[in-house]
């Protein structure tokens, strides 16, 4: 018997799985993803039809932006399924890791704090704390990145949408 012998493809170690095994379970859980995005985004743009219109004939109005948001999920799920079939497996090295994992939390919760704290305070304040929350979640560090960036980038968009568009902020 030579060590050739040994690594032979047909010996089976237990609990081992084969790289075709995990290529097919890969593939398949990227599929149920894109389904589960598409699923999601048909029950937004359901419930996008059923918003009530002040008047009819409105180019932009409030049924517009979940019909946009509804239709690019169901794109981004067909092509996630896609993907999972044609596309090249994501590798370990792609695997969330537990950083990852709070970062991910811990955005959620201040997006989620930011529509609650919205509904009670200025859109300028909670937006400003909204931008520097996220930036220190993800790294940020200094006067220029916690201050700067969420006070400069809260000015724009209020002046943009405020004032120039007059959307109730």
């Amino acid at each position: 018997m030579t060590t050739h012998d040994l690594t032979d493809s047909s010996v089976t170690i237990p609990g081992d799985s084969s790289e075709e095994d995990v290529r097919h379970t890969s593939r398949t859980y990227e599929a149920v993803i894109g389904v589960v995005v598409a699923l999601v985004g048909g029950a937004l743009f359901v419930a996008a039809r059923n918003i009530d219109l002040a008047r009819e004939g409105q180019a932009f109005g409030p049924r517009w932006w979940p019909t946009a948001l509804a239709i690019s999920m169901v794109i981004a799920g067909l092509v996630l399924v896609v993907q999972a079939f044609t596309g090249r497996i994501v590798s370990d090295e792609a695997a969330m890791t537990r950083s990852g994992g709070v970062a991910l939390t811990a955005t959620l919760l201040v997006i989620v704090v930011y529509g609650t704290a919205w509904q009670y305070l200025d859109f300028r304040v909670v937006t400003v704390v909204l931008l520097a929350a996220l930036v220190a979640i993800f790294g940020g560090r200094g006067i220029k990145a916690l201050l700067v960036f969420p006070v400069v980038t809260t000015a724009v968009l209020w002046v943009i949408f405020g004032m120039l568009l007059q959307v109730p902020l």
